[in-house]
């Protein structure tokens, strides 16, 4: 990604994304550990409002100068299907293997208990085609059908549509634009949802156009927060500070939107990666997981649904993992909450090599394909508004 300041592209901003796709990995680790029952942990779900807002901010980078006219909205929509739908219908595709599998084995093994019967409740193969369709979020089959973290990618991806028609009506520069929007948008979601900003089914999308629009207004005021070496590293400890208070204090209610604002102002400022803290950021394994956060995201949840079914298999056997009851939710139970939290953290760690391979076998082969493929300006035909130097070469999640 290609910084206004002539950074090669916005370093810092990806490792915070690998780092938020992680603990999203590790919240929906159905592991009893002892930080399910803390009252801060539900506020990882936060990272999903992170990445939303990072998404407006980026998009409006990478493509906002290029926007004017319908023929450019078309190759946007192209390109934002392409980064998303690609590894999505991969996963899907495996998760669909993974019940095909189950069915093979009940089938010669019957009377086998199961926690849920394959192509069951949530896995029901009408379910499939609105996650081909990116509709799952829609009023269909609830929260939790198949790859059920999808339901940001979705949403995103009918979202950014809404973006780019604002753009070319608008233009890149409209803030007031952008601010109203991201009103409406939050006036919109009390409306749907007023006890929580952690929407997800039916109201989604209201949730990530704020967020999305938020994005586009904290990068109309980047400029603002550019500051000299020793400004920038004190800034960016604030923000850092500011960051994790919200996922510890912040209250799960409405009032959660105002996350979106602090976390805006994070991404605009680090986006300049000009502090002590943007140095780190640039390290190799934080621009790694950066790279692979969106298989990361993804591919956590059919990571899960091998090791449950595994562990299923194992317990009929061996009497462990048992499964408990936190809340509504069940969980597997190892015997302690030592041995939950290591469980935990290693199904997390295997998640990534497998990322690091879906990106380089699926992603990157998808996105050059659509790159190739895509709509084309007409010849002679040139962008009414100045594209952005290397603009082209941002593709964000």
């Amino acid at each position: 990604m290609h910084g206004r300041d002539g950074t090669d592209r916005f370093e810092v901003l990806d490792a915070g994304r690998g780092v938020c796709a992680l603990a999203v990995a590790f919240f929906h680790m159905p592991l009893a550990h002892p930080l399910q029952q803390q009252a801060w942990f539900p506020n990882l779900q936060f990272c999903v409002d992170l990445f939303f807002v990072l998404s407006g901010f980026v998009l409006l980078h990478a493509y906002g100068d290029r926007l004017a006219t319908g023929r450019q909205v078309l190759s946007f929509w192209w390109m934002r299907f392409g980064r998303l739908w690609p590894l999505h219908a991969a996963t899907l595709a495996l998760m669909i293997l993974i019940e095909l599998v189950r069915l093979a084995y009940l089938s010669h093994h019957a009377g086998t208990p199961v926690a849920t019967p394959p192509f069951g409740a949530g896995h029901r193969p009408i379910e499939i085609l609105t996650h081909l369709l990116f509709l799952q979020n829609f009023r269909t089959f609830g929260d939790y059908s198949w790859n059920f973290p999808s339901w940001s990618i979705a949403v995103e991806f009918w979202a950014s549509m809404v973006l780019a028609l604002t753009v070319m009506a608008a233009g890149p520069r409209a803030r007031l634009v952008f601010a109203g929007l991201a009103a409406a948008s939050a006036l919109a979601l009390w409306w749907v949802s007023p006890r929580t900003l952690f929407v997800i089914q039916n109201w989604g999308i209201v949730r990530c156009l704020f967020d999305l629009f938020i994005g586009c207004l904290a990068y109309t005021l980047r400029d603002a927060l550019r500051f000299g070496r020793a400004g920038a590293t004190a800034a960016e400890a604030a923000s850092l500070l500011a960051l994790v208070a919200v996922v510890a204090l912040v209250p799960q209610d409405f009032g959660a939107c105002a996350a979106s604002l602090v976390f805006g102002v994070a991404i605009a400022l680090f986006s300049h990666g000009r502090g002590a803290l943007s140095d780190l950021a640039r390290a190799r394994p934080a621009q790694s997981l950066g790279l692979w956060s969106f298989s990361i995201y993804l591919l956590h949840l059919p990571v899960i649904q091998v090791f449950t079914t595994a562990m299923h298999y194992v317990a009929q056997r061996t009497g462990l993992p048992r499964t408990v009851i936190l809340g509504h939710d069940r969980y597997l139970d190892f015997g302690s909450g030592a041995a939950n939290l290591a469980v935990a953290a290693l199904l997390v760690a295997v998640t990534v090599p497998l990322a690091a391979l879906t990106c380089r076998l699926v992603e990157r082969p998808a996105l050059a394909w659509f790159r190739r493929n895509g709509p084309r300006l007409p010849a002679g035909t040139t962008p009414s508004r100045r594209a952005p130097a290397g603009g082209a070469a941002l593709m964000p999640r």
